[in-house]
């Protein structure tokens, strides 16, 4: 004997309370799919608030769970006392801050104006300064120093002029011996010319030593240090004057960078408080928390939905199911039960609540994609008939049922765990022989359902196959 087939014998030489056994026989098998899911409506609009720049959602006042409110209805009032202060300051603020831009924009107009005339002026002040410099060097100063010159020269030979004049008139009176009344004026203004002409020539002394030595060259100190404060004045002015512009256009246009985003805070401001009016778009009933892709979620929405309480942003604080909407089932089932699922099948479904009850259902949609969880999103409609008597299904409650997803007919079929695997992927059973000794039966299989498989050869009815883990028929 093998060593194997010594070993299976072993394995079934085993107490009774770690084997069964069951009988092969045909029997109509149908494969079905379980499911439990969440009665919900068939529409709902989920209520959150979006914000762009306030925080601060603080509970006054709220509907219920399960409350009924009409459209228009508050179903959150919250506290807007600290954002009706945010707005007024904003207003404040804004015409302030617009007073400023328009301030800093006539500004930069007149720089963008004035600055080529600025430019302008002082080059044309450097360039005046250097002619006047060049032309006083080389035409004016040697002008004024010849001037003086001169006028030195001028009253020497005037003082010379004078005094030989005087002489002469002195020589030709001496001689006549005597002197008249009219000559002796004329020698008194004689004299007087000439100690004027000295006079004269004193001055122009004075007057023309002050010029080569004070005068003129202090004109020149002026004029090369006038040079130099217009040529410092046109560098400046190249290098600040724009430099001050393109500052202005940055201050301004920071300015207005600034003032564009604050006037979007400002409408995003006002547009966070318009949704702190949290109204019912419709009739209906209100539900805490998200009633959302087939499933209602409430435990976000339980921390913070009571008097008190803080909305966080972008979280769903409550669902408004519309009066009259109509119920389905929503569920989720793993890959291997959504691969033999398709719309149109049927089957039923039994409220937690009653779990006697059955609601016929048709399978309207599956997902073709699982979720982040792994599951598959299946919904079923329910039957138009109606719930039975006294059968009151209300949004969020549980139900389970089944899908008939094919009928295989009469079918010899075995449960799942007597299956044995062996190491190139094949199957055997454990059949149980005239003698009571188990023997390891190849198995070709089908369609498994409900823990139930279909061999499609390899057993015949009648034959008894041992399955593990049950205990033994007597």
């Amino acid at each position: 004997m093998k060593p194997s087939r010594l070993l299976v014998i072993l394995a079934f030489a085993l107490p009774a309370a770690y084997a069964g056994e069951f009988k092969v026989e045909k029997k109509p098998f149908k494969s079905t799919v379980e499911f439990e899911g969440s009665f919900l409506s068939a529409e709902a609009h989920v209520i959150q608030i979006d914000p762009k720049v306030w925080t601060d959602f603080t509970i006054k006042e709220l509907v219920a769970q399960g409350g009924v409110v009409k459209k228009g209805d508050p179903i959150v009032v919250l506290d807007t006392e600290g954002i009706e202060r945010q707005l007024a300051d904003d207003a404040d603020a804004t015409m302030a801050r617009k007073t400023a831009l328009k301030g800093s924009e006539l500004e930069l107009a007149n720089l963008e104006q004035t600055t080529p005339w600025r430019l302008e002026a002082a080059e044309l002040g450097y360039n005046r300064a250097r002619d006047d410099h060049q032309y006083f060097v080389e035409v004016r100063r040697p002008l004024e120093e010849e001037t003086a010159k001169r006028s030195l020269q001028s009253s020497e030979r005037y003082l010379e002029s004078a005094t030989e004049e005087l002489k002469q008139l002195l020589k030709m009176y001496k001689e006549d011996d005597l002197t008249e009344e009219t000559e002796e004026i004329i020698l008194k203004r004689q004299r007087y010319s000439v100690e004027s002409a000295e006079f004269r020539l004193k001055s122009a002394k004075l007057s023309t030593k002050r010029a080569l030595e004070v005068t003129i060259p202090r004109s020149a100190v002026d004029q090369e240090q006038a040079l130099k404060d217009a040529e410092v004045a046109w560098k400046t002015a190249r290098e600040s004057l724009p430099a001050a512009l393109q500052q202005k256009r940055l201050d301004v246009k920071k300015l207005q960078v600034a003032d564009k985003r604050a006037d979007a805070n400002s409408v995003d401001l006002k547009a966070d408080r318009a949704q702190m009016d949290v109204l019912a778009p419709a009739d209906g009933i209100i539900y805490h928390g998200e009633m959302l892709n087939g499933r209602w979620n409430p435990t976000a929405a339980a921390k913070f939905m009571k008097v008190g309480g803080k909305i966080p942003p972008r979280v769903a604080l409550a669902s408004l199911i519309p009066a009259g909407a109509k119920l389905h089932l929503d569920a989720f089932v793993d890959e291997a039960a959504a691969a033999k699922l398709k719309g149109g099948q049927k089957g039923y479904v039994a409220p937690i609540s009653s779990p006697r009850s059955r609601l016929s259902v048709e399978l309207a949609k599956v997902a073709t994609h699982p979720g982040v969880d792994g599951k598959y999103h299946i919904q079923l409609v329910l039957s138009a008939e109606g719930s039975p008597e006294g059968l009151n299904l209300v949004p969020g409650m549980k139900g389970k049922g089944k899908i008939t997803t094919g009928d295989q007919g009469d079918r010899i079929a075995v449960p799942v765990k007597a299956l044995q695997e062996e190491h190139d992927g094949t199957y055997t059973v454990s059949v149980k022989n005239a003698e009571g000794e188990a023997s390891a039966v190849p198995v070709t299989v089908g369609v498994e359902s409900n823990g139930m498989i279909v061999v499609l050869s390899g057993l015949q009815e009648g034959q008894i196959v041992i399955t593990p883990d049950e205990p033994a028929a007597k």
